[in-house]
């Protein structure tokens, strides 16, 4: 990834309306009419890098939202496709056009948002730019690695309730320390990886 978008992923984690926080309030107030698509929520956070473009499917995929048919199936390409293209190009990331226009209830997006602030406003307390060799640089492409395997991990584990959960955990933690680099959760994404991988083994439903 270049040094530019580096830049971009480093700027989100100041306080300066840059929070995470800051980032689910502005994908919040971003939207608009009944239903909601997948364009329109990436649309407002464009500007600001991979972390937080991987950080909003990623959350929305262990979120209440998560739920919904199909959800899981949609986060999970996303977060394939923004990571594969972490890896291989460092401008903005192309999304298809059919997997832009997925849409789904603004309202039940709303509701997932709302339960989900709480537990981002906690995070937010606690993250730091730290250990940052675990979240820059080659860790970059690590990273990013990590999270095309898991990401597939999401088709086979989208036909057990809660299936996800683990490698969405684990994706959540890895767009929080990339978007505000932060190596310390890097190091809990890495933990839960092995849960999730465990878990998928364990649990593999074919």
């Amino acid at each position: 990834m270049s040094d530019s978008t580096a830049t971009k992923d480093s700027s989100s984690g100041s306080k300066d309306g840059s929070d995470l926080e800051y980032i689910v309030d502005e994908v919040q107030d971003g939207v608009s009419g009944e239903t909601v698509s997948v364009g329109e929520i990436l649309d407002t956070i464009d500007n600001r890098g991979f972390g937080p473009l991987l950080l909003i499917p990623a959350l929305i995929s262990i979120s209440p939202i998560g739920g919904i048919p199909g959800m899981s199936l949609i986060t999970g390409l996303l977060i394939f496709l923004i990571a594969f293209q972490m890896i291989f190009r460092g401008d903005h990331p192309w999304i298809p056009s059919r997997l832009e226009k997925f849409e789904f209830s603004r309202e039940k997006f709303q509701n997932g948002i709302e339960r989900a602030k709480p537990w981002v406003r906690w995070t937010d307390r606690w993250v730091s730019e730290r250990l940052t060799l675990f979240s820059t640089g080659p860790m970059h492409y690590v990273l990013a690695s990590i999270m095309l395997l898991l990401s597939l991990s999401y088709i086979p584990l989208a036909l057990v309730p809660m299936g996800v959960f683990l490698p969405g955990l684990a994706n959540t933690f890895f767009a929080i320390g990339i978007t505000v680099r932060d190596g310390l959760i890097v190091i809990f994404g890495l933990v839960a990886s092995a849960a999730a991988v465990y878990g998928a083994i364990a649990f593999w439903p074919w």
